[in-house]
C-alpha cells in the first residue's frame, strides 16, 4: 500500500460525523416521504378502482339466484361471504375487467418511456430540482383523476401515463443523489430509508383507499366531490405538491453546495468520497463499457423478473382479495396493506444489518447482497406457490402467506439488488438503473393485463395460474443475481487515473463532489 493511500485511510478514520442527527439522515427521511407519496399515488389506485367500479361492469355472468356462485365454482362454505357483499354507492363506473387491467397497467407505459432520458437529464439538471419536478407532475396528474373519470376511462389512462412518465425519473434521481451524499460505510443504511418509502406508501394508500371508499356525500354535489375515493386522490396529489416545495428549500445536489450541513459533516463526506475514488459528477457516461459489463446485465435480468412478481402483487392483490378470497371493500384495503406493513418493517430494520455484516467482514459485500436478494426472492416465490392452491375456505391462511412473502421481499430493497446498483456503478448508478428499469417496466404493464386475461372468469383455478407465473418470475430473479452479481466498483466507474492526485491534494476530493455549472461541450 502506498504512503498516500495510508494517509487517506487515516484521514477517513480521524474525521467523524455520526449518522444520528446528521443532515444526511434528515435528507434520507425526507426522501422517504417523497417515495411514500409517489408509491401511494401509484398503488392506491389498485384498491380505489374496486370501490369505483360497479359490480355488474364485467357483464359476463348473470346474477339471478345463485348463478354467480355456481359459475365461479365458489365452495358452499363460502356462500356466506358472497351474500354479505353489497354494492357501495360509490361503485358507479362501468369499466369491464379488461379496461381495468389497461388502466392499472397504463402507469407503467409512461414509466417505461422516461427511465433512460431521466437518468441523463438528472445529470444535467441536478437531482434536487429534477426530483421536485417529477413528483410535482405526478401529483398534479393524480389530482386530475376524479375529474377525468367522470367522462371516459381513456382520460384516466392519459393521467396515469403522465404520472408514470414523471415517476420514471424517481429512481434514477435517487441513485444519482445518493452517489454523492452516502459514504460507502453507511450506504445500505441511508439507502434503505428512502427504499422503505414504497412499502409505507403502499400501506397508507391501501388502508386509506379502503377507508375513503366507505363514505359518499349528497347526490346534489358535483361528481368530482361526491364520492369518498375522489378525496383520496386530492389528498395524495396535494401532499405531493407540498413535498416538492419543501425538497427544493432544504436539499442541495451535493454536500459541497448545501447551506444546511455542518462543516464537519461536509468534510467527512468529502474525505469518504475521495477515498472511494468517485468520479466527477460531470464525467461522461461510459456507454460502451457500461452496456457490456456483467453488473449491468445482472441488474437488468434481476430487476425485470423481480418486478414482474412485485408489480403483480402491488396492482392485482386487491382484486384477488375481492374475487377469490371474497373480502368486502372495507376489509380489502386493510388486508391488502398488511403484507406491505411487514415489508416496511423488514426494510427499515435490516439496512443496518447488511452494513454490519460487511464492515465486520462476516460476509463480503457481494455475498451479503446475494444473501439478501436470495431470501428476498425465494421467500415470495414459495409463498405465492402455496397461495395458488388456496381458496376462500383458507382465506386467512392466504393472507398470512402474502404477508410473509412480501415481508421477506423487502430484503431486496434493504440489502439486495436495489443497493447493489450503487456498489458497482458509482455516479453512473442513475443511468444504469434507468436503463434496467426501462426494460423492467414492461413487466409493470404486462402483469396486470396478463392477469386480467388469465382471470377473466374470476375463478380460483385461473388465479392459481397467475400466482404460479408470479412465483416463477421471482425464482428466475434469484438465480440470475446469484450467478452474476458484483460487489465492487467496476473499472469504468472508478477514477483510478486521478487517484494519486486525490490522495495528495485535499482539495481534489471536493472537486469530485461539485457539479460543474458549465455544460459540457457536445462531442
Amino acid at each position: 500500500m502506498t504512503k498516500s493511500k495510508i494517509s487517506t485511510i487515516s484521514v477517513v478514520s480521524e474525521v467523524k460525523s455520526p449518522l444520528v442527527c446528521s443532515h444526511r439522515l434528515l435528507l434520507a427521511i425526507l426522501a422517504c416521504f417523497g417515495f411514500l407519496l409517489c408509491y401511494a399515488q401509484r398503488n392506491g389506485f389498485s384498491v380505489s378502482i374496486v370501490c369505483m367500479v360497479h359490480p355488474d361492469a364485467d357483464n359476463t355472468i348473470t346474477h339471478a339466484n345463485d348463478s354467480v356462485v355456481i359459475q365461479r365454482n365458489i365452495p358452499v362454505s363460502c356462500h356466506k361471504h358472497t351474500i354479505a357483499k353489497n354494492q357501495s354507492r360509490s361503485q358507479i363506473l362501468f369499466w369491464p375487467k379488461k379496461t381495468r387491467g389497461i388502466i392499472l397497467g397504463s402507469f407503467y407505459w409512461g414509466y417505461a418511456l422516461t427511465q433512460v432520458i431521466s437518468s441523463v437529464i438528472v445529470n444535467k439538471m441536478g437531482p434536487q430540482r429534477f426530483l421536485a419536478l417529477v413528483i410535482f407532475i405526478s401529483s398534479l396528474s393524480t389530482l386530475m383523476i376524479p375529474i377525468l373519470s367522470e367522462f371516459h376511462p381513456s382520460g384516466v389512462v392519459v393521467a396515469r401515463v403522465i404520472a408514470g412518465a414523471a415517476q420514471g425519473g424517481l429512481w434514477p434521481a435517487n441513485f444519482r443523489f445518493w452517489s454523492t451524499w452516502a459514504p460507502a460505510a453507511e450506504r445500505t443504511t441511508l439507502i434503505s430509508i428512502p427504499n422503505s418509502g414504497p412499502s409505507m406508501g403502499t400501506i397508507i394508500s391501501l388502508i386509506m383507499g379502503g377507508l375513503f371508499c366507505t363514505f359518499s356525500l349528497n347526490d346534489s354535489i358535483l361528481f368530482p366531490f361526491r364520492y369518498g375515493w375522489t378525496y383520496f386522490f386530492y389528498l395524495l396529489g396535494g401532499l405531493g405538491i407540498v413535498w416538492s416545495l419543501v425538497w427544493l428549500i432544504f436539499v442541495s445536489d451535493t454536500p459541497a453546495k448545501s447551506k444546511h450541513i455542518s462543516a464537519n459533516e461536509k468534510e467527512y463526506i468529502r474525505v469518504c468520497k475521495a477515498h472511494e475514488k468517485m468520479q466527477d459528477t460531470n464525467t461522461k457516461i461510459p456507454w460502451g463499457p457500461m452496456l457490456k459489463s456483467q453488473g449491468f446485465w445482472c441488474i437488468l435480468i434481476t430487476i425485470f423478473f423481480s418486478d414482474f412478481g412485485l408489480y403483480a402483487i402491488w396492482t392485482v392483490v386487491p382484486e384477488y382479495m375481492n374475487e377469490v378470497l371474497l373480502f368486502s371493500i372495507e376489509q380489502n384495503g386493510l388486508l391488502s396493506a398488511l403484507p406491505h406493513v411487514a415489508s416496511f418493517l423488514v426494510v427499515i430494520s435490516t439496512g443496518g444489518l447488511a452494513d454490519h455484516l460487511i464492515t465486520r467482514k462476516y460476509l463480503k459485500r457481494v455475498n451479503a447482497r446475494k444473501l439478501f436478494h436470495g431470501i428476498g426472492t425465494l421467500a415470495p416465490a414459495i409463498c405465492l406457490l402455496l397461495i395458488s392452491f388456496l381458496d376462500c375456505q383458507h382465506r386467512y391462511l392466504a393472507v398470512c402467506l402474502l404477508i410473509v412473502g412480501v415481508a421477506f421481499n423487502g430484503l431486496i430493497m434493504s440489502g439486495g439488488c436495489m443497493v447493489n446498483v450503487l456498489d458497482f456503478s458509482g455516479v453512473h448508478s442513475g443511468v444504469v438503473f434507468g436503463l434496467c428499469n426501462t426494460i423492467a417496466s414492461i413487466s409493470g404493464f404486462c402483469a396486470p393485463f396478463l392477469t386480467s386475461v388469465i382471470t377473466k372468469n374470476k375463478t380460483t383455478a385461473q388465479w392459481r395460474i397467475a400466482f404460479m407465473l408470479y412465483a416463477a418470475s421471482f425464482l428466475i430473479s434469484a438465480i440470475a443475481f446469484s450467478l452474476l452479481a458484483l460487489g465492487e466498483t467496476e473499472p469504468w466507474a472508478r477514477d483510478d487515473v486521478h487517484d494519486e492526485q486525490i490522495n495528495d491534494d485535499p482539495g481534489a476530493g471536493e472537486e469530485l463532489m461539485e457539479i460543474n455549472s458549465k455544460t459540457n461541450p457536445v462531442a
